[in-house]
């Protein structure tokens, strides 16, 4: 068997493509030859990283795709905003009513604070990451 034919069999071996006749043909050789065996699982793994490439990018073009229309992107802002709003309105209107109730427990009105020190560490450290990315990336001008 040619070097040629033998690459253009594993290829067709690896691709899926080869009738049941390469197949044997293919399989016949490398059991005369087991040195070779290795080359066709070397194929066999280049295949799977490829196609786990291909899976990967396809899915990047759907997300994109579904990120780019204006209804998720609205429904997304709209929820973070009243997520956002709640939660702010919540923490500040019970940490003026315990601040103001004397017979408030300290742990509530210390746990309290904690909780509104930490939304707002959380939401600002995510905008500031977020900000420095953007800044940062150079692959914000990229379509996938």
């Amino acid at each position: 068997m040619t070097e040629e034919t033998l690459e253009m069999l594993m290829v067709k071996v690896t691709d899926g493509v080869a009738t049941p006749a390469e197949y044997e043909t293919l399989m016949a050789y490398l059991a005369e030859h087991p040195e070779l065996a290795k080359e066709l699982e070397m194929h066999r793994t280049l295949r799977a990283i490829t196609d786990g490439w291909v899976h990967r990018l396809e899915q990047d073009l759907l997300n994109d795709r579904y990120e780019q229309r204006a209804l998720p992107r609205l429904w997304t802002g709209l929820g973070v905003t009243l997520f956002l709003e709640g939660t702010a309105v919540l923490l500040g209107g019970g940490m003026a009513e315990l601040l103001a109730d004397p017979e408030a427990p300290l742990w509530v009105k210390l746990g309290l604070g904690g909780l509104g020190a930490g939304c707002v560490m959380l939401v600002a450290g995510m905008a500031w990451r977020r900000w420095m990315m953007f800044e940062q990336d150079p692959y914000t001008k990229v379509k996938r």
